[in-house]
């Protein structure tokens, strides 16, 4: 008989935190569920662990990568092997409380829709940046006053909302969310091509089709440290420039143009002001094409990986490869607007 759910644990040399991880998941006052651990060819003790935890619990779960798949991979294919009729990630760092699946599940119920969210606390690892503290304790008290009106939202304030923050998580980590497995035949897997918002984007699409549900309880908690691959990402200029430029750029791409943004389409063109989001995305496109050419400048405190990364993002998304060729096409009409003004001076004087 199929589980009713199945926590999802993505694990790559996660051997520091998995125990603590697998015994909160082991802890649910919900029992009809299964623990998939998919390993993604750790080098650490990972595999051991878990393997471990699987000869002690029969509902454990355990799946070995051939291959290195990499980070969002290894969430779709954590989805692709879930049994459970709702799948909950929980990630190899972080911990959920005894009643964490119980109190998702009824507001799903409740409130009829196939993902909800709930408030996370954060364990902060000694190491932490201030900054990153201040950071990630903003961003829940934001969340919190997001749903203070209604703890449910709409496909259609679920879009306005994601149209009004464009870029920001108004979910959560995905230790934070349940999906039903639904969701993955209708609305397809992660964005393997977003480094560090490929959940943001997710839990949009869904949620601006079918609306979402949010608990503002902390059911979940989120462990920050200094080894975590978002820390690892922003210490690099190339990884600062795709989290905070083209990750934010691809997500309006998809907005913009994905079938499956419809009804955010809809959304945005009926708010007030109108949002042409077409527009954004080639602004932003050629704000992202101008970075990526300074970064790739022989400037010592820029990396030349940049322009590179931009191209290589560009095979995959059709539109960025047509960016310089509308920079010409911009740059003859500026040319011809200037002369035609410069003409008409000239006629004007003339006259007088």
């Amino acid at each position: 008989m199929k589980p009713l759910v199945s926590i999802c644990i993505p694990t790559y040399n996660g051997a520091a935190y998995l125990g603590p991880c697998l015994d909160s998941a082991l802890s649910q006052t919900t029992s009809d569920l299964e623990v998939l651990i998919v390993d993604d060819c750790s080098s650490d003790d990972s595999l051991d662990i878990a393997q471990r935890y699987a000869r002690m619990d029969s509902r454990i779960r355990v799946s070995l990568n051939t291959v290195n798949l990499g980070l969002v991979e290894n969430w779709n294919r954590c989805a692709q092997l879930a049994q459970g009729e709702w799948v909950k990630f929980l990630f190899q760092d972080d911990l959920v409380v005894p009643d964490c699946l119980a109190r998702l599940l009824a507001a799903a119920a409740e409130f009829g829709v196939p993902i909800v969210s709930c408030a996370r606390d954060f364990l902060f690892e000694p190491g932490t940046a201030v900054d990153q503290r201040t950071s990630y304790r903003d961003h829940k008290a934001h969340i919190e006053n997001l749903y203070r009106d209604s703890p449910h939202w709409s496909a259609e304030q679920s879009s306005a909302g994601a149209l009004r923050w464009i870029g920001h998580n108004m979910f959560g980590e995905p230790t934070a969310v349940l999906l039903h497995r639904s969701v993955f035949a209708r609305f397809g897997f992660f964005n393997p091509h977003l480094y560090s918002t490929c959940d943001l984007e997710y839990w949009v699409r869904v949620a601006s089709n079918t609306g979402t549900a949010h608990i503002p309880d902390s059911l979940a908690t989120f462990r920050v440290h200094p080894s975590a691959m978002s820390a690892h990402y922003l210490q690099t200029p190339l990884g600062r420039y795709r989290i905070k430029t083209l990750d934010p750029l691809l997500i309006v791409h998809d907005y913009a143009f994905h079938p499956l943004y419809t009804r955010l389409r809809a959304t945005a063109a009926q708010s007030r002001p109108r949002i042409d989001l077409e527009d954004v995305f080639w602004k932003r496109a050629l704000s992202a094409l101008w970075f990526a050419r300074r970064g790739s400048s022989h400037r010592t405190d820029w990396d030349a990986s940049l322009l590179a990364e931009w191209q290589s993002i560009s095979q995959h998304y059709p539109r960025l490869a047509s960016i310089p060729f509308r920079e010409r096409v911009l740059a003859k009409w500026r040319a011809l607007k200037k002369t035609f003004l410069l003409r008409t001076d000239r006629g004007k004087a003339a006259i007088q």
